[in-house]
């Protein structure tokens, strides 16, 4: 899968908080630690030096050693701080009520219970969201049993019961745990089906690991997979794909100075509005109904700033 704009910032910043609790690092075991061949962390590296704070003066820019970069070592010299991580009160309502809802869901990551504590705490104790978990939330031994089988890449037998009422025995293939919606499901390769299947948690009446391991790699597709209405191709600058590289399914070629990305259209009125955030950037928008779609989101901000 190709490395998006938000895939790619958040490893950068991820290697300024890996050196800066690390020391000096060698890129080869920089690169190694986040997945990446050693030139693609040295672009990085070289990226992260000519960024920074406006108006991007001296001091106000990330800063490696240079010279040792090219002998192959990684040297922060200026972190702006970034690992000093400060909330604003929103932040950390938003934050609280997002790790809560995955916390009741039963897909939170390992260490969300405890950094909800901290927020928490940080409040005085007091909770400024709470989340009220539905009465068939999962069981916590299913969530353990499937979390320690992703981790392992090991298969899973489960017995569970559709929403039909129906009572299956099957083995999966258990990907990702996610939450939609505030309710906790499984991503999963179901062998019983032969086919990709987005289990849900508090169906799952028990599970248990085998030593078999998993074969079929995740679906590039998370949640639900929603019909299509159309396939739509839009031509932009390489400088805004971000606005449409992380959509499901989505297809980025991009070239010396625009982007091409094709990708399957659910809701035209959703997809246009994504579309209006880059628009000064587009080259071409097809086919015509999304393009019409797009033009009467436009009229109507224009009216609205007109008014």
């Amino acid at each position: 899968m190709a490395d998006t704009s938000r895939d790619r910032i958040i490893r950068m910043l991820g290697m300024v908080t890996y050196l800066e609790a690390n020391g000096p690092t060698p890129v080869a075991v920089l690169a190694d630690h986040f997945g990446v061949s050693a030139d693609a962390a040295t672009r990085d590296l070289w990226a992260l030096g000519t960024t920074g704070f406006p108006p991007y003066l001296h001091g106000e820019l990330f800063d490696f050693d240079f010279d040792a970069l090219d002998e192959g070592l990684a040297v922060l010299t200026e972190s702006l701080g970034v690992t000093q991580v400060r909330l604003s009160g929103q932040e950390a309502v938003a934050l609280t009520g997002a790790l809560a809802t995955l916390v009741a869901a039963g897909t939170a990551p390992e260490g969300a219970e405890r950094l909800l504590e901290r927020i928490t705490g940080a409040f005085g104790g007091s909770v400024p969201v709470t989340v009220l978990a539905g009465e068939d939330g999962p069981s916590a031994d299913v969530r353990q049993a499937l979390a320690a089988a992703i981790t392992a890449g090991r298969a899973v037998r489960l017995a569970y019961v559709d929403a039909n009422d129906r009572r299956t025995e099957r083995v999966i293939e258990p990907h990702r745990l996610v939450a939609i919606d505030g309710i906790g499901y499984v991503e999963c390769w179901c062998r019983k089906a032969d086919d990709y299947r987005t289990l849900r948690l508090s169906r799952i009446e028990s599970a248990d690991a085998l030593t078999e391991p998993v074969s079929h790699a995740p679906s590039q597709a998370r949640g639900f997979d929603l019909e299509r209405t159309f396939e739509a191709t839009v031509v932009l600058s390489r400088s805004a794909r971000w606005a449409l590289e992380d959509l499901p399914g989505a297809a980025v070629t991009v070239g010396d100075e625009r982007a091409t990305v094709t990708f399957g259209v659910t809701d035209p009125a959703w997809a246009a509005r994504r579309l209006l955030a880059v628009a000064p950037q587009l080259v071409s928008v097809e086919p015509a109904a999304l393009r019409d779609a797009l033009a009467r989101h436009a009229d109507a901000v224009l009216a609205v700033q007109d008014a």
